[in-house]
């Protein structure tokens, strides 16, 4: 007997095809058998116990009678739903659609019950059994039978997931639901696995299922394998004794790997003649909910039995007759009548938003995430900077007038209790100025840290991103730099600028300069140049660059730096009429990394026609930081030489506070000067005035 349990041990593999089980991944489906070898290897005691457990199932099956309608069995069910830094999170609206799935699959109501083909109908089983959600956690409180915890391990989990949240096995079923499980990587995602119940109903019994695989079949079949279920390719076509080889059950004909697909006329098993009770070579039950192909609408009758046995199994080690017993169902608060929408108190809540760039006089919608342990019937919602300021619905549509950056407090509630503190997050809103910060022509080199710092921000998802770097440049001594080489493929980064009026110059063109070398193979990396006109809120793509495009010099697999100016190559972009009325205008250089080389992105610009009304010398004009406390820095830049420059701050009476420049002369040029706080200014709003040879520009200033 030893040597047949241990020949039962096989591979799971899940094919492409998988549609009813995989939704955005795919690979090693079921992770069940190979879980069971190591915890063998760690307590070769559990091969006995499995030996053990066979002999009870045979002893049960003699007396059985598997179409005999029984009393229904209860089972308390609990899902931990355990998230880091966003990811691995399951909506309690999936797990309960779970729950209906697994009703309707154990109970054979499921709405594809009907395409079981006629050979196999007479062997379809329904069990009966009903999972219900716990209402009542292990200390008697009310609960929705989700419990949700943070925990890093949720994107490489493995049995050690388990400690993090558990509800004691004997009263409640444990589902873990986790981000990946095992460190899964494509092409190898594993959707979940289970833990036979041979291996002891202990701390580490149950399912653990990755949440891209909620939705479907996989927790049935893990379910299935936890009331003692293997695969209907179990040590693949077996013997001729089908109830001592391959998955024990004789109304499920021997296969000998599961392709995966629908293919009704797969039969992979020639060994089957004298397979009772078919008695004939029979076609594989690719219905069969223990199978990997995506037709599943069945378990048999002689599964049913081995189900049965375990349910019923009074064994400390390895039964579950305790689990549905009336005291432990009353217990867990899933005995009759049984609560379907309790109302519990809130112990903990997250919020989400659908904007977090938006110019002023937009609007922003805040919701709720996942409120630990209830469904809110009550919300409490605080907004700084924002109109209204407060709000009491579940959704609220927040407009923000004012430029800058704003936070949210959200506090959730039922009637059964108010949940504090409340959960705070800052900054999460940036609101951009509805005026642009640039006029036309505009011109980017990197030469100015400060500026750039300043009018760029670098966001970079993954890897090595945009620098501003000394490296190599086109034009004086820097430029924007990707250090590709040690990138990864899918790395992104993104350098976006400030706002920029397309509008203050007639048929505007983009021009910039790049120093780009494929790699000798392979390394298709794609530079992408997306405009905004909502402050970043939404991006279009204007153009797409590809490596080949891009090359300026050999192609190499070391590490790239262009050798002067001759291995960096220019490139424009007519701006569209549409995106050339418009006045407030952001861009973004995005780079997404293909495993090839390194980039560079210098002397940026936007020119054009000047139009009829336009006579400013001064433009490119910015003020930072604004709002400013001590200080702050004046950046400028001078279209022509200017014979009188003259700067002043001006109250909002026009009354003169200070003089910044006195009439002097400057060639053209960028400019960077300084403002200083001598006078301790009050707060408020001021108006910084550029008069170049009489022809003025204002830019606000504002003081705290």
């Amino acid at each position: 007997m030893k040597k047949l349990i241990l020949s039962a041990i096989g591979v799971c593999m899940l094919f492409s095809s998988i549609t009813s089980f995989a939704q955005s991944r795919t690979g090693n489906w079921c992770y069940t058998d190979e879980q069971t070898q190591i915890l063998e290897q760690l307590d070769p005691n559990i091969i006995q116990q499995r030996a053990d457990m066979e002999d009870m199932i045979k002893n049960y099956e003699s007396t059985y009678d598997p179409v005999a309608k029984k009393v229904t069995i209860i089972i308390p069910i609990v899902f931990h739903v355990i998230t880091w830094q966003g990811v691995g999170n399951a909506l309690k609206s999936d797990i309960e659609n779970a729950v209906i799935t697994l009703n309707r699959d154990f109970t054979r109501t499921n709405p594809d019950a009907s395409s079981t083909r006629a050979l196999f109908v007479p062997y379809a089983a329904s069990l009966d059994i009903q999972f219900r959600l716990a209402r009542k956690d292990p200390n008697g409180n009310c609960t929705e039978g989700i419990v949700r915890i943070e925990d890093s391990r949720t994107t490489n989990a493995t049995d050690a997931i388990k400690s993090a949240s558990y509800w004691d096995s004997k009263k409640y079923f444990n589902v873990w639901v986790v981000d990946l499980i095992n460190g899964s990587n494509p092409p190898s995602y594993v959707a979940g696995y289970a833990q036979f119940p041979s291996s002891g109903i202990n701390s580490t019994y149950g399912v653990v299922i990755d949440n891209s695989f909620l939705n479907g079949r996989t927790l049935t079949h893990e379910i299935g394998h936890c009331f003692g279920l293997y695969h209907t390719f179990q040590s693949g076509c077996g013997s001729n004794s089908c109830s001592s080889s391959g998955d024990m059950c004789c109304d499920t004909p021997p296969v000998s790997t599961s392709s995966g697909s629908c293919d009704y006329s797969e039969n992979t098993c020639s060994n089957d003649v004298n397979h009772a009770p078919y008695n004939s070579n029979v076609l594989d039950q690719i219905e069969n909910y223990m199978s990997y192909n995506a037709c599943q609408n069945m378990f048999s009758l002689d599964q049913k039995t081995r189900m049965m046995a375990t349910l019923n199994s009074g064994s400390p080690t390895t039964g579950l007759a305790q689990i549905w017993t009336p005291g432990n169902l009353a217990f867990t608060g899933t005995a009759d009548p049984y609560d379907n929408n309790p109302i519990c108190i809130p112990w903990g809540a997250d919020f989400v938003f659908n904007k977090t760039k938006i110019c002023e006089g937009d609007s922003v919608t805040f919701s709720d995430y996942q409120t630990y342990n209830a469904t809110p019937t009550l919300w409490n919602w605080t907004f700084a900077g924002g109109t209204p300021s407060s709000s009491t619905v579940s959704n609220p549509v927040i407009t923000y007038n004012t430029q800058g950056s704003y936070g949210a407090t959200y506090s959730p509630g039922t009637t059964a209790g108010y949940y504090t503190p409340a959960v705070s997050k800052s900054n999460i809103i940036t609101v951009s100025s509805i005026a642009a910060q640039y006029q036309l022509p505009f011109s980017e080199g990197m030469e100015n840290v400060t500026t750039f710092n300043t009018d760029w921000s670098i966001v970079t998802s993954s890897g090595s991103g945009w620098t501003n770097s000394t490296t190599a440049a086109y034009t004086g001594t820097r430029a924007l730099r990707v250090n590709n080489i040690t990138n990864s493929v899918n790395d992104i980064t993104e350098a976006i600028s400030s706002s920029i009026d397309f509008a203050s110059m007639s048929s505007p063109v983009l021009t910039w300069r790049s120093a780009y070398a494929k790699k000798t193979s392979g390394g298709n990396d794609i530079l992408t140049i997306y405009s905004s006109i909502d402050c970043g809120a939404s991006w279009q793509i204007m153009t797409v660059k590809t490596a080949s495009t891009m090359s300026s010099a050999p192609a190499t697999n070391s590490s790239f730096t262009p050798l002067g100016t001759s291995q960096w190559k220019d490139f424009s972009f007519t701006i569209t009429p549409t995106l050339a009325a418009k006045s407030n205008v952001r861009l973004k250089f995005h780079f997404k990394s293909n495993g090839g080389n390194n980039m560079y992105l210098d002397d940026i610009n936007i020119t054009g026609i000047i139009g009829v009304n336009e006579n400013k010398l001064v433009n490119n004009l910015s003020i930072y930081p604004n709002p400013m406390n001590e200080s702050a820095v004046l950046s400028f830049n001078l279209i022509d030489g200017v014979k009188n420059l003259s700067i002043s701050m001006k109250d909002v009476l026009g009354k003169e506070v200070t003089k910044i420049i006195n009439g002097q002369s400057f060639a053209a040029g960028k400019y960077t000067l300084s403002i200083d706080q001598q006078k301790k200014l009050q707060s408020g709003l001021y108006f910084i005035e550029f008069n170049a040879d009489n022809k003025i520009t204002i830019e606000k200033l504002i003081v705290r």
